[in-house]
């Protein structure tokens, strides 16, 4: 069973909004070595802004942050990098619970580019699979 289920994706005038669950509820995070393996295999995560309850890096925060969160910043961080996106691009998301207790949350992103986002999306989602303890 994936850790992270997509279970729908919306497009808005110039954002990406998707309805995720987390099988093992609000409080399933990537753990340490999760972390460690998403930062060696996307170092850029490091210099997010984030904002976020205790007013720190992202990379500070990783470990413990929500599953659906670290796929707002995988999909931002990936868009950023394709070289089809504008270099003056800024992108930017949201993670929100609708239920905690049922994992599910709302990620928006914003994109450039439609198709460029869903693949964006789609390797983030590989990343995360590949990285979840």
């Amino acid at each position: 069973m994936p850790r992270l289920a997509v279970e729908r994706i919306a497009f808005e005038r110039d954002r990406m909004a998707l309805l995720v669950r987390v099988p093992e509820g609000a409080d399933a995070s990537l753990g340490a070595r999760g972390a460690d393996r998403l930062l060696a295999a996307r170092p850029s995560l490091a210099f997010h802004t984030c904002l976020n309850d205790e007013d720190a890096p992202f990379a500070e925060v990783l470990a413990r942050t929500s599953l659906p969160h670290a796929l707002e910043h995988l999909v931002i961080d990936l868009q950023a990098a394709n070289p089809a996106c504008a270099s003056d691009a800024t992108f930017v998301g949201t993670t929100e619970w609708l239920s905690k207790r049922d994992g599910l949350a709302r990620v928006t992103v914003n994109f450039t580019d439609d198709l460029i986002a869903l693949g964006a999306l789609k390797d983030a989602l590989a990343l995360l699979e590949g990285t979840v303890e």
